[in-house]
């Protein structure tokens, strides 16, 4: 009786143990697997995150990329208009050139209303907008040729001499071998040119027979005149007033060209003076060289 008891108690006790046993093992195997799929979808949801922001950036790059290709597009056709307008002013150039004529004294007069006229009309046969820049350009094409100068006698040689074109001293002389001081400037540089120190309105006379080639204001040497005097000698006298002669007449040594002005600012401590040059090919020349 006590063995048999114990007996049944024992295998009730073994079936509880195995039942218990099986119930542990199917609570950790389920949280095992519980715990595996909470890891899959964290793995999963940074990825869809990062496709989604690339897929942004992607569509964020397309559009700048358009947007460059407008820019690009709107640049090209700007340039393109410009050079367009570049070469229709050269045209217009040419066509006022084209329509100098020689005068009296040899000089190709370009400066016209009515060549101006034929000018802007030439330009505008090309579709080109003619501005007040260009035709000023085109005014300004006063040149004369050696013939011309030789018509006119007009031929300064090494061995002439030149007649001094105002009464005065120099204030400052010419040097491009080593700098001058300037006192409005109060600086040292080069000097291409005399400056004469002379009371306003004292004559200023033709230094050499010559074709007066311009005749136009400076914001340095005020009214200034430039005249060819032949052999790519040509002679600029500056700080001008009440000029005596136009572009294109001929003047002779000693002639009168206009009367000595107020300084400019550039030349205010100096005080009144003629601003005088020669050049031969456009380079600077000592005028002290052929002065009397």
């Amino acid at each position: 009786m006590d063995k048999r008891f114990f007996s049944d108690l024992w295998n009730k006790r073994r079936s509880a143990w195995t039942f218990g046993l099986c119930l542990t093992g199917v609570l950790v195997l389920g949280s095992i697997v519980a715990l595996d799929k909470v890891q899959r979808t964290e793995e999963v949801q940074p990825e869809t995150a990062m496709e989604q922001a690339y897929l942004e950036d992607e569509e964020l790059f397309d559009d700048a990329e358009e947007v460059n290709d407008t820019l690009i597009s709107a640049l090209e056709e700007e340039n393109n208009n410009e050079s367009a307008a570049a070469a229709n002013s050269g045209e217009v150039q040419e066509n006022a050139d084209s329509l100098s004529e020689v005068t009296d004294h040899g000089i190709v007069a370009g400066n016209t209303e009515g060549q101006l006229d034929a000018a802007a009309q030439a330009g505008l046969d090309g579709n080109a907008a003619v501005t007040d820049e260009t035709m000023a350009e085109a005014s300004s094409s006063n040149i004369i040729s050696e013939e011309s100068l030789l018509a006119a006698n007009v031929a300064f040689d090494e061995s002439d001499t030149l007649l001094w074109p105002a009464a005065g001293t120099i204030l400052i002389d010419y040097s491009m071998d080593g700098s001058v001081y300037f006192p409005t400037l109060n600086q040292y540089k080069y000097s291409p040119a005399l400056v004469i120190g002379s009371e306003t309105g004292n004559q200023v006379l033709s230094a050499a027979r010559g074709i007066v080639e311009s005749l136009k204001t400076d914001e340095v040497t005020g009214l200034t005149m430039t005249v060819n005097i032949g052999n790519g000698y040509r002679l600029t006298y500056g700080q001008l007033k009440e000029a005596a002669v136009q572009e294109g007449d001929v003047v002779e040594t000693g002639s009168l060209l206009g009367y000595v002005s107020e300084p400019t600012r550039y030349y205010t401590k100096e005080g009144s003076n003629l601003y005088f040059q020669m050049t031969q090919n456009d380079t600077p020349v000592d005028p002290i060289l052929y002065l009397e």
